[in-house]
């Protein structure tokens, strides 16, 4: 057993192998809830009843939601993996389970995403394009952003995610700036078929695009510049206020609304996994597999008069 050190001490020893993006959400759970409840405790003295005082804590006086209460555990956990590996601590703890309430998804009604969509294709500009590309192909907003022009192959029909373009923290704290990063997982990375009308929506928006423009950000303003996802945000947040949409619809609303209306239609699980870029057909499952029994229900329904 090496020489006993503080949790803090050796958070600020260990180096993370990670992308920017999720290095900022880690040291925000670092500073702001592990350090200040556990840094001053030595490693081997954090066992399972300080992990569950340390969940409650969370849970009672931070008021955390119950998936960022596991998020940081998570974390926590893996900070002590790395010391157990490094001969620092002999037992890892366990992170105490806490129950996730499953909530229902807000998304759009097929009216109200109808009408919508046929609003943005009259006035088909950066931004509505955005809002159309994830409600018509389940795309993230930051997968969105992350787009080039060249990513749309018209020919052979599909639109290639490869990238995402978010805003991060920098070192000062009080400044940000948009990067493009690599997708997440291996699975993020897809090649989405065009259907007919989603095609000729982009034809349309990229008739005015040369072979030249193919790196230019497909999601920009006319001088090449991308434009800021939260310039899209406040976007979709006036559309639904002229839509007088349900003030909880939020841009991701748009992913489930796709996802929603592919099980209407009979997307099977496996197909709607790999379109959605999900880890698991199980994380897809467990996303919208009341969905299918709902659509599932509505189809008994239709048999009852055989009744």
């Amino acid at each position: 057993m090496k020489t006993e050190m503080t949790l803090a001490e050796w958070i600020g020893r260990r180096r993370q192998a990670v992308r920017l993006t999720s290095l900022k959400t880690y040291e925000s759970y670092e500073r702001a809830h592990i350090i200040p409840f556990l840094g001053s405790q030595s490693l081997v003295s954090i066992n399972n009843q300080r992990m569950l005082e340390f969940r409650d804590h969370l849970k009672r006086k931070e008021k955390l939601a119950p998936k960022t209460i596991r998020d940081i555990q998570g974390h926590l956990i893996k900070i002590l993996k790395d010391a157990k590996e490094r001969g620092y601590i002999e037992a890892l703890p366990e992170a105490p389970k806490t129950a996730l309430k499953i909530r229902e998804k807000p998304v759009l009604s097929q009216s109200e995403q109808k009408i919508l969509c046929e609003t943005l294709k009259k006035d088909l500009n950066a931004k509505s394009m955005a809002v159309l590309l994830s409600a018509g192909a389940g795309l993230r907003l930051g997968e969105v952003m992350g787009l080039n022009v060249g990513d749309v192959d018209l020919d052979a029909g599909v639109l290639r995610v490869r990238y995402s373009r978010q805003r991060v923290k920098t070192e000062k704290e009080d400044k940000t700036c948009v990067i493009k990063t690599a997708l997440k997982t291996g699975k993020s990375r897809r090649d989405i078929p065009l259907n007919t009308p989603l095609k000729q929506i982009l034809k349309e928006y990229l008739k005015h695009s040369a072979k030249k423009d193919f790196h230019k950000p497909l999601i920009s303003w006319k001088e090449k510049k991308p434009i800021d996802a939260r310039t899209v945000q406040y976007y979709f947040t006036e559309l639904k206020k002229s839509h007088q949409l349900d003030p909880s619809v939020t841009f991701h609303s748009l992913r489930h609304s796709f996802a929603t209306r592919a099980l209407e239609a009979g997307v099977d699980m496996q197909a709607l996994s790999e379109l959605m870029g999900h880890s698991s057909v199980a994380f897809t499952l467990s996303c919208y597999g009341h969905c299918a029994t709902e659509h599932k229900r509505a189809q008994m329904e239709k048999m009852a008069k055989c009744w």
